[in-house]
Formats: C-alpha cells, sequence, structure tokens
C-alpha cells in the first residue's frame, strides 16, 4: 500500500543519507589518520545498528500518522504534518552531520550539546576560521542539510488516497492484510528503537572496533551522540556520573585526595608577599615545546625561559577550552566535560578566585586580554573572582594593531607593561599587585604579523613564543622584577597531529620564574592545573584547604599520591605513577591504557568524577 511504500522510501533515504554523511567524515578526515578502504568499510559497517537505530526513532512519529490515516483520519494534510516534522528533523540531523564533518579536524571529538555554549558569541567563534573555509564547508554542509530536508518533504504525499468501504470479504481480507503488514513494520521500527535504547548495540562502546580512534567516531551515528550529550548536558549536576554507591566513593576519595596541604616541604619563594604575574598562554601544548619532547625550533623563548626557572616537567591541562583551563588555575576547580561553570552565570558567585583570596590580603588585581573579554563570559567570570578587566575596548590600540582576535600578543603585552608600571606607582612600594594575562595569537586562523616558519600552525605558537620571550626579557629588566613572581602555564592544550586518545593532548609548560623566585631547575612531580593556586599561596602562608578545595599543594608532605584528572566532552584522563587511563565519555570505552591496564587508576577516574559531580557548586544550567 501507498503508506507502507513511504514509510519504506523514507528509511531508506534517511538511512542512505546517514551513510553518506559517514563516508563524507571518513574521506574529509582521512588526513588524521591512515586508514585504507576497508577499514573504512568496517566502520561503516560496526556503526550500522546504532544507524538503524538513529533513523527508525526518526521515522517512528511520521509513522504513527499514517497509522492515523489507515484507521481515523484518511484525509490528513500529510505533507502539512509529518512534511513540517520532517523538514525541521532532518535540516538538524543534516547540520549535525555536516558540522562533525568539518569540525571534527579541528577539535577530535564528535559534535556533542557542548558546542552550544559556545555558540552565544558567533562573531568570535566565527574569528577561528577564514571566510573562505566559512563558504565552502560550512556552506556545504548548510546546502546539503536543505537539500536533504528538500527531498524528505518532497517524497510526502499531500494526503494519502481515502479508502472505499468493504464491497465484499476479499476486499476486506486485503484491507486486513494491509493493517497488519503496517502494524508489524511498526513493531519492527519499534524494536529497532528499543535495540537502539536498551539493546546491546545501543551502547556506543560497540562502534569501538579497532584501535583508531578516527575510525571509532566515525563508527558512532553523529546525530545520536548529540541526543545522548543532550541529555548528559540538561540532567542535574548531581545525577550524573553516579558509579557507586556515594559512601564508597567518599571513602575511596579521602585515600587519595589529601584534605590538608598548606604545610611547606620546600620554600621557593624570597618573600611573602610578591607581586605576581600569571601567563596563560592560549592552546599551547607540549607538543610544541622541544624541552617537553614536542616539535623542535617552535618555541625557543619558552624553552630558554624554563631553564631561567623553577620548571614543571610533568604539568597538566585539566581541560579542552579556555573556559575550562580558566577556572581550574584560577578558581582551583577541576574540569568539568559536561559543564562550563565560567560560562554559567549562577555559579560564578559561588567560585572562590586567586584575585578575590590577593585582595583580601592588600593586593590589587588586574587581568589583560587582548580580545573581547566577553567571549565565553570571560568577563562576568573574572570580575566577579576579583580581577579589574582590561580587554581589547580598554586599551590604546590602533585599528592597524588589530587582527582576527584582538590586539596581537606583541601590542597587548606592551600596553600591560606600561600599566604594570603604573600600577607600582599607583600602589607605592607596599602594596603588592597582581596582574593576570591570556595570549591570543596561537590560535586559528593562524594570522600573525611574524612569518619565521613557513608551517602556519607553527608560525602563529613561534609568534607566541616570541611575545612572551620579548616581554619577559623587558619586564626583567625593571625594577618590577625583583620582587615578581611570574607564572607561565597553558590554558589547554591543542590537537594539531594527535587525537584525544593520546595523553600529550593535555600535557602543557608550566614554569616560575622571576625575581622572589629562589630554585631552578626540573621538577617532574604530577600537577594539573587545578593545584597552581594552593602551591602559590601555601608559599605565601595563605590558607587555601576551605577556600579551594580541589586544589592541592604539590609541596606538602601530604601531597603522596599525585595525580592529574582531565576532561574533554569526548573522554576523560587519569594519570598517576603507574601511567594513565583515558576513557570514553559516553560508552565507557578505554581509548588508552598504558603502559598497562591498571584497574586501580579506572577506579581512581571513577571516584573523583563522581565526587567532582556530587560537590559541584549547586547550580543548574
Amino acid at each position: 500500500m501507498k503508506q507502507t511504500r513511504y514509510i519504506l522510501t523514507l528509511t531508506a533515504l534517511l538511512l542512505c543519507a546517514t551513510l553518506v554523511g559517514k563516508g563524507a567524515f571518513l574521506l574529509y578526515n582521512q588526513g588524521i589518520t591512515p586508514m585504507t578502504t576497508a577499514e573504512m568499510m568496517r566502520a561503516l559497517w560496526h556503526g550500522l545498528p546504532l544507524d538503524i537505530s538513529t533513523v527508525a526513532m526518526a521515522v517512528l512519529p511520521v509513522w504513527l500518522l499514517t497509522l492515523l490515516t489507515i484507521t481515523v483520519w484518511p484525509q490528513m494534510p500529510m505533507r502539512r504534518t509529518a512534511g513540517t516534522y520532517l523538514a525541521v528533523v532532518t535540516f538538524a540531523m543534516g547540520c549535525i552531520t555536516g558540522g562533525t564533518v568539518i569540525m571534527y579536524e579541528n577539535w577530535k571529538l564528535l559534535l556533542d550539546a557542548s558546542v552550544f555554549s559556545y555558540m552565544s558569541s558567533p562573531g568570535n567563534a566565527g574569528a577561528s576560521a577564514s571566510t573562505y573555509y566559512i563558504i565552502t564547508r560550512v556552506g556545504t554542509a548548510l546546502a546539503s542539510s536543505v537539500l536533504l530536508a528538500c527531498l524528505t518533504v518532497a517524497i510526502t504525499p499531500r494526503r494519502f488516497a481515502t479508502e472505499p468501504s468493504y464491497r465484499n470479504q476479499a476486499h476486506k481480507r486485503a484491507s486486513l492484510r494491509r493493517d497488519r503488514l503496517a502494524c508489524l513494520l511498526t513493531g519492527l521500527l519499534l524494536a529497532a528503537m528499543i535495540w537502539g535504547i536498551n539493546g546491546r548495540q545501543a551502547d556506543e562502546r560497540s562502534a569501538f572496533h579497532c584501535h583508531k580512534l578516527v575510525l571509532n567516531h566515525a563508527a558512532v551515528n553523529p546525530v545520536g551522540h548529540m541526543a545522548r550529550s543532550l541529555m548528559l548536558y540538561t540532567r542535574d549536576y548531581d545525577r550524573q556520573f553516579h558509579h557507586m554507591p556515594q559512601a564508597e566513593c567518599d571513602s575511596i576519595f579521602a585515600t587519595i585526595f589529601p584534605q590538608d596541604t598548606e604545610d611547606l616541604t620546600d620554600t621557593i619563594l624570597s618573600t611573602r608577599r610578591p607581586d605576581i604575574l600569571t601567563i596563560q598562554l592560549e592552546s599551547m601544548g607540549a607538543p610544541f615545546i622541544e624541552s617537553l619532547g614536542g616539535v623542535p625550533g617552535v618555541t625557543p623563548e619558552l624553552c630558554r625561559w624554563m631553564q631561567r626557572g623553577l620548571n614543571f616537567t610533568n604539568a597538566w591541562a585539566t581541560s579542552f577550552r579556555t573556559d575550562r583551563g580558566t577556572v581550574s588555575v584560577l578558581s582551583g576547580y577541576v574540569s568539568y566535560p559536561t559543564a562550563s561553570l565560567m560560562m554559567t552565570d549562577s555559579c560564578l558567585p559561588l567560585l572562590p578566585g586567586l584575585a578575590k583570596t590577593l585582595r583580601s590580603y592588600g593586593y590589587t588585581a588586574d587581568y589583560m586580554y587582548g580580545g573581547n573579554a566577553h567571549h565565553m563570559n570571560k568577563r562576568k567570570y573574572l570580575e566577579a573572582t576579583g580581577f579589574r578587566v582590561w580587554d581589547i575596548e580598554d586599551i590604546d590600540v590602533l585599528p592597524t594593531e588589530r587582527d582576527t582576535w584582538g590586539a596581537n600578543d606583541s601590542i597587548a603585552m606592551n600596553r600591560m607593561l606600561r600599566l604594570m608600571q603604573r600600577t607600582r606607582q599607583e600602589n607605592g612600594p607596599d602594596r603588592p599587585f597582581y596582574w593576570g594575562c591570556q595570549t591570543i595569537s596561537s590560535h586559528e586562523p593562524w594570522d600573525v604579523p611574524y612569518h619565521r616558519l613557513d608551517n602556519r600552525v607553527h608560525n602563529a605558537f613561534a609568534y607566541t613564543d616570541h611575545c612572551v620571550g620579548q616581554f619577559l626579557d623587558s619586564l626583567s629588566r625593571t625594577p618590577l622584577w625583583d620582587n615578581l613572581l611570574v607564572v607561565v602555564f597553558a590554558d589547554h592544550g591543542h590537537t594539531y597531529g594527535l587525537t584525544l586518545d593520546n595523553p600529550e593532548f593535555f600535557h602543557m609548560p608550566l614554569f616560575l620564574v622571576g625575581g622572589a623566585v629562589t630554585r631552578r631547575g626540573d621538577i617532574s612531580t604530577i600537577i594539573a592545573q587545578n593545584d597552581i593556586v594552593a602551591t602559590i599561596l601555601s608559599q605565601m602562608k595563605i590558607p587555601h584547604n576551605q577556600d579551594f578545595p580541589w586544589s592541592r599543594n604539590v609541596f606538602s608532605s601530604n601531597y603522596t599520591y599525585p595525580f592529574a584528572y582531565c576532561n574533554c566532552p569526548a573522554g576523560t584522563l587519569f594519570t598517576d605513577s603507574t601511567g594513565t587511563t583515558i576513557t570514553d565519555l559516553q560508552s565507557g570505552y578505554i581509548l588508552n591504557d598504558a603502559p598497562e591496564p591498571n584497574p586501580t587508576r579506572l577506579r581512581n577516574l571513577k571516584v573523583v568524577q563522581q565526587k567532582s559531580y556530587s560537590t559541584i557548586p549547586q547550580a543548574k544550567k
């Protein structure tokens, strides 16, 4: 009958569109990891159950409408009802699939609900891509989505023909057979959907079939992945990632996380009240730092300055984006894969801040950002945690000195040096100051006024390195240097040449220099971004246990189990002295367990994950 043929045609169209989208994903991203045609086909095969499940869930409402045309409403305007639904749903499916295809080369993760939090500032988000990129990639994705929506509407009839009344017994039997076929097809669709929700094949773990992460991600249905992530993001925080009874979690947590780290086993400062400068390096992961095993020749200035100070060679960024990393460093919090505390206004009054604490001890606190500080809600967060903020609108920047993201690093750091000198004059010799800043030039689209390296990505990081080196050289020649503690670190790593199952993505530079620093050399102790606050405050004899419960002083005698816990929307990393474990967030699949599987690491990962969500600042998204 017409209804059955229509549903089968619609199902086949959406399934074919899904497979075409996955094929485009594999072809577009095959440069990330070498892959053969046979490997691509296996990825499509392993993901087929999830694809069928997702398509069944999309088609089921349309089939229910067709049932009404069989039973009670034969003249239903199908194109107006089902067609409208399909236009919206298939356009969204096309956008999710297309967005996954084009974003994966940069993010190395499937598109999920976290993308919506970064769409609040579309101008800044668009700054990451060139006009050509937007027209060719984004334009193609949107055009494909519109085409799919138009095709589904086009095959939807305006209405099904009215069925005549039963004329005889044979006609009645034929009608019954038709209705039974309709019920059977409905049952098959329901079974596929239920299989997709509760069955073994529904688990994304079933799509992970090999050691190449990009092939595993290709097998996962991007629309289903987005739907599952939306359920995670809209669930109450304290209901997420509940792996074990809370009492058991608390008991294990108490054995691995020190409750008091305010004592000192090593003093590294010459004064209890130094002036402080924190420099946050955009995307500057360890793979760009030669002395940390990265690409040679990209960041010679940072490597030079590491040798002049106290260098932490085993430092870890807690997350994958600036909003998460900034809160970890300046508020001492761990990161959350499904939440951005910086972009949740109701959380901001509840967050501690290094600047806020230092103000209570007589410091002034200022922050320099060369771009627009409203991006990612940065200004609100910085002001809520004690800073006076200077951004592109507050400093003297000529139009010719602006680039894609704002004032380039050279301009912003030169302006900050002058403002720091003015702060010293205004404060006088007895009142200390705290300045924080973030660089911006080592970011897509890699347009910088510097041309030392042929590789555009390496050259952008080399430019930031050059600017920071010059700035530190200039600063060291001023009287400010004598009483200054400078803390240099990355806000997060970058996926250039990496996938998220590689722990080097979270490995970062962290070093302390300045006239107030008395020690030199390398420290191999594991330290995470959230530990920086407690480590600094302990050197200053300022209490931190109560205000910064997730921050640990790495020079404490109680810091007996060094570990780092890191997150991104795709997965979670836990590293300690025994090795590193990385798990996929939604499926729980272990992406990396090196040098060998370790159940204790996996258990501790789950403990910290559950504990962090049970103690999150109690404000809902």
